[in-house]
């Protein structure tokens, strides 16, 4: 795992299972990691930094967009997914109000919890909030 936080690696290693926390090691610099064929990797990751893993490495990618696939000699897993379930009959491009609240909700930067009851009196600042943002009420009728 590359990160200069030791902190941060035992909290990541410790949510392991036990018999395959040893398998998680800490490096600062990626070519630390240059005889490991196995990598997990963000979005942060360069075509120079890929360069630091040896031919046949497999680049497990946890990102959207997905990294730019720049070596031959590698390869690169599909972006993980879930699909719905098949009775979500929502149509391309459209999501349930709730889903689209919690969108809103990141965007908006705002910290309260919206779990449980509505309150009646943000109804009018969430919906201006949406709008703003470009999310738009669908017409069941079209």
């Amino acid at each position: 795992m590359l990160t200069l936080s030791s902190e941060r690696f035992e909290k990541v290693q410790m949510e392991a299972p036990v018999g395959f926390q040893s398998y998680l090691v800490q490096v600062t610099k990626y070519q630390a990691a240059r005889n490991c064929k196995t990598w997990i990797v963000g979005k942060w990751i360069t075509p120079r930094e890929q360069s630091s893993a040896p031919p046949g490495t497999h680049f497990h990618q946890f990102v959207v967009p997905p990294i730019l696939s720049f070596r031959r000699d590698c390869t690169y897993g599909e972006l993980a997914a879930m699909k719905l379930p098949d009775d979500y009959t929502m149509g391309r491009g459209v999501v349930h109000a709730c889903h689209a609240g919690g969108v809103v909700h990141l965007l908006e930067g705002w910290t309260h919890h919206e779990v449980g009851a509505i309150d009646v009196d943000r109804i009018d600042l969430v919906w201006e909030a949406a709008l703003k943002h470009g999310v738009k009420p669908v017409n069941n009728q079209d």
